[in-house]
């Protein structure tokens, strides 16, 4: 093959990895713009009134439906954790989906009626369902606050070229230490590795948070159902104080905040914060399909690939300087790809197959479960230190 079919099949190759990306940000666009236009002022829907702590108090009793004196009224429209929330525990229409961690919190807070318990129960085992087939593809294909993250660093990237090479310093300092933790992480425990520690003592303190205080505590600051208006958090309070609630316009400082978090790393508020995604994380572990894996002999980071024509010339740490791990450096949630680390936390964005400039990952249709890995893990670890 001569060196200009060469290049005529990097070039078709290169474009079809972009149209993956191309195809992922314009679902991830339709799915922002369905969560926070308000869609619910077309099929004549429940409104909400948005006031501010600096307004007069709400008033009304949720029985009367009366009108809320606020600055405007907003029609309470879809939310991730609950498709078509009525009232608290009313799932209506859209019990068939409803986001396993937002699910699981209302359900321990027990303020679920018999009615419903069923229903609720399937919407969240339907979307467990679904993670277990697909992985993680709810925060990079479809959580809006994700989409604002990922706008938020691609604008870094681009505009603020300082900012972006001290993320990718610390980016850089943070892969060596955990390196030099992982030789001397717990010798019995499967996930030291995993990062996220924040996330998921946050998930298991909303949960015995929402069984204790009977109502689900993390959604009243969640940044998802704030960007997407669904609402739920204040709609659940309603059922302890009988008082229709106002979504404050200063709530908004929680998604701000979260987005800005990234100043400091790309996606810190998604891989250190959400309990959400830690929540999904654990599912993903389930999940046997569509994960992505370092082939050794054309990974750059491992040698010199075999069909590397500058062999010969003895260039590989040239090369090997330039890539720096581009694969992991993209990934959302740092996941050691070079190494074959865990893929449960994986959201199958594939961004590590796109960058990666010598087709050295492969994404296999169907593998084992990170699940399977980690419980035979425990178990040599468990007889060895025991023998």
């Amino acid at each position: 093959m001569n060196s200009s079919k060469i290049k005529n099949v990097e070039f078709y190759s290169s474009n079809r990895k972009k149209r993956i990306r191309y195809f992922r940000w314009t679902v991830k666009a339709i799915f922002l713009m369905i969560f926070i236009v308000p869609v619910a002022y077309l099929p004549r829907g429940q409104e909400l009134g948005l006031s501010s702590f600096f307004s007069l108090e709400a008033t009304g009793k949720i029985a009367m439906f009366t009108t809320i004196e606020s600055f405007f009224m907003v029609p309470i429209t879809e939310s991730p954790c609950s498709f078509n929330l009525r009232y608290y525990g009313d799932i209506a229409p859209g019990f068939w989906l409803m986001e396993p961690f937002g699910g699981l919190q209302v359900l321990v807070s027990g303020q679920v009626g018999r009615t419903f318990l069923i229903q609720t129960v399937v919407a969240v085992l339907f979307f467990v369902a679904l993670t277990v087939i697909f992985g993680n593809v709810f925060c990079s294909w479809v959580c809006p606050v994700g989409t604002l993250i990922d706008s938020f660093d691609k604008g870094i990237e681009k505009f603020f070229p300082n900012l972006e090479a001290k993320r990718v310093q610390r980016w850089t300092r943070r892969k060596e230490r955990k390196s030099e933790k992982s030789k001397l992480g717990c010798p019995v425990c499967p996930l030291h590795k995993v990062s996220g520690l924040w996330a998921h003592g946050i998930l298991a303190s909303a949960v015995i948070g929402s069984a204790v205080f009977k109502f689900p505590v993390f959604c009243a600051v969640c940044p998802i159902g704030i960007v997407s208006r669904g609402l739920v958090h204040f709609k659940s309070m309603m059922s302890i104080t009988q008082v229709w609630m106002v979504w404050w316009l200063e709530m908004l400082a929680v998604p701000i905040v979260a987005t800005l978090l990234s100043l400091r790393e790309k996606r810190y508020w998604c891989k250190r914060i959400c309990p959400v995604g830690a929540f999904l994380g654990l599912i993903g572990s389930l999940n046997p399909f569509i994960k992505p894996r370092v082939k050794d002999d054309r990974c750059i980071m491992k040698g010199c690939p075999e069909d590397c024509k500058g062999s010969k010339l003895d260039i590989c740490m040239l090369c090997r300087s330039m890539d720096d791990n581009k694969c992991e450096k993209v990934c959302p949630v740092d996941i050691d790809l070079v190494n074959h680390g865990s893929l449960a936390r994986c959201t199958k964005c594939m961004e590590c197959y796109i960058v990666c400039d010598y087709d050295a990952i492969q994404i296999d249709s169907v593998r084992k479960p990170d699940i399977i890995q980690s419980v035979k893990m425990l178990v040599n670890r468990l007889r060895k230190r025991f023998s």
